[in-house]
């Protein structure tokens, strides 16, 4: 075997190890730590629903809990540019709080009286 050809088939066995020991390597894509919390003057909610990250769930991602003891909280974490938010439902005309962080911080917080909702995006 020719010297040039020597070193062509080394390179090509180094270029087909290297692509064989990064193919499991992706793209960094954070994580981020998802806080629900849900407060109110009532002991028990009627519906809590929330948005669990994982689309490919049952019910895209929204896990409905029923008869939920309030104040309530869930931390998750999500994949970077995803929708996330939660509810409250309760049968009574008292206020209630729903209020979502990401990292440590909070993005948003919604009060009212039998519905209440509060989303936010991981793109921000």
């Amino acid at each position: 075997m020719k010297k040039s050809n020597l070193i062509l088939a080394a390179l090509f066995a180094m270029s087909i190890l290297a692509v064989l020991a990064f193919s499991g390597c992706e793209e960094p894509n954070p994580d981020y730590t998802v806080k629900y919390e849900i407060t109110g003057p009532a002991t028990v909610a009627s519906y809590v629903t929330y948005y669990s990250g994982k689309s490919n769930e049952v019910n895209g991602g929204n896990i409905e809990l029923k008869n939920v003891n309030i104040p309530w909280s869930k931390t998750i974490s999500v994949k970077e540019n995803s929708a996330v938010g939660c509810s409250v439902t309760v049968d009574n005309d008292s206020t209630y709080t729903a209020t979502v962080y990401i990292n440590g911080k909070q993005k948003n917080s919604q009060s009212g009286k039998h519905r209440v909702a509060a989303l936010w995006g991981t793109g921000h």
